[in-house]
């Protein structure tokens, strides 16, 4: 089989070459890895011309509209990720009759572990501090203990678990919202409009897909309390953004920690403004050296795949 990486990044291409590169073509395969784009739609679909498989980073966004249908050899497409269907036209992916794997699980625990630092970031006013203290400094803002208070965690997969476990662990009362209550988690289920008007921490951890798309509405953001934080790692198109600047701009809420964004890498008028209690990060909630097994697993897709095995297929 013939695979390329047309959206390698320099920061990935050791690990890829060891952990994805080296095994293939041990098996006989060729891997080509290109540190371009899909900026340029034509460049990206005549690069792709006569592979049998794309391996896709994420990083550079989403693969081109016609790239599949333009591409007949193509069968399948390994994403490194979880987030397949935000790169991925699952439409055309169909149509063209091409499997699109992703990896399912691999950095659930790096980004619960980002997700509470985030809070500890927020409640204990960290970057709020830094920026004081650099500007020559020394106002000493008041935080909030979170021991005793109450976190609202939205959606229970694997990692909506573990933040459910560790805010436990912290002392925390929780309570939690999925579709339906859950027998096996030890946390009482309230309905999403009870679990922003009475939250302390708000913890995002749901998919984004169809039905989850700005399922966080202006409506919900506005029942939170003066004092609530927002913490958001899982994907920005599940929130209405504009709502969310407007009222942490207004001191609406006591703060909010961003690990994702509506475009990546911001653009002008889509953060917060400045000099609020605030903490950003750019999309680094899974950036560990253990998730970085990543690229290996995408890697162990295309392995099963060529074995007539196909494992972790995207529906």
């Amino acid at each position: 089989m013939r695979i390329v990486c047309i959206d390698g990044e320099a920061q990935y291409k050791d690990i890829v070459a060891r952990d994805v590169k080296a095994p293939l073509e041990k098996a006989g395969h060729v891997f080509d890895w290109f540190e371009e784009s899909f900026a340029d739609p034509e460049a990206a679909i005549a690069r792709a011309s006569g592979y049998d498989c794309l391996y896709v980073v994420g990083d550079q966004g989403p693969v081109p509209a016609g790239l599949m249908e333009r591409n007949p050899d193509l069968k399948l497409v390994s994403f490194v990720g979880t987030g397949a269907r935000r790169f991925v036209n699952m439409d055309e992916a169909a149509k063209a009759g091409v499997t699109v794997t992703n990896v399912s699980d691999y950095a659930s625990q790096s980004v619960a572990e980002h997700a509470i630092a985030l809070m500890f970031a927020v409640a204990r006013r960290i970057n709020e501090g830094a920026s004081i203290i650099q500007a020559g400094g020394w106002d000493k803002n008041q935080g909030l203990k979170l021991s005793g208070r109450r976190i609202g965690v939205v959606g229970t997969g694997t990692i909506g678990r573990r933040v459910i476990a560790m805010a436990q662990g912290l002392g925390m009362e929780v309570v939690y919202w999925a579709r339906s209550p859950r027998d096996d988690i030890k946390a009482q289920w309230v309905a999403l409009d009870e679990l922003f008007a009475t939250s302390d921490v708000v913890s995002l951890h749901l998919t984004h897909t169809q039905e989850t798309d700005g399922m966080i509405s202006r409506a919900l953001l506005e029942k939170m309390k003066p004092t609530a934080i927002f913490i958001n790692t899982a994907r920005a198109e599940i929130v209405d953004n504009v709502a969310l600047n407007e009222i942490i701009n207004a001191g609406a809420i006591f703060g909010a920690g961003l690990d994702v964004f509506p475009v990546e890498p911001p653009i002008e008028g889509t953060l917060p403004k400045t000099g609020l209690n605030t903490a950003l990060t750019p999309h680094i909630g899974f950036h560990t050296d253990e998730a970085n097994d990543v690229f290996g697993y995408a890697g162990q897709n295309i392995l099963a795949f060529i074995a007539g095995q196909p494992t972790n297929v995207v529906t």
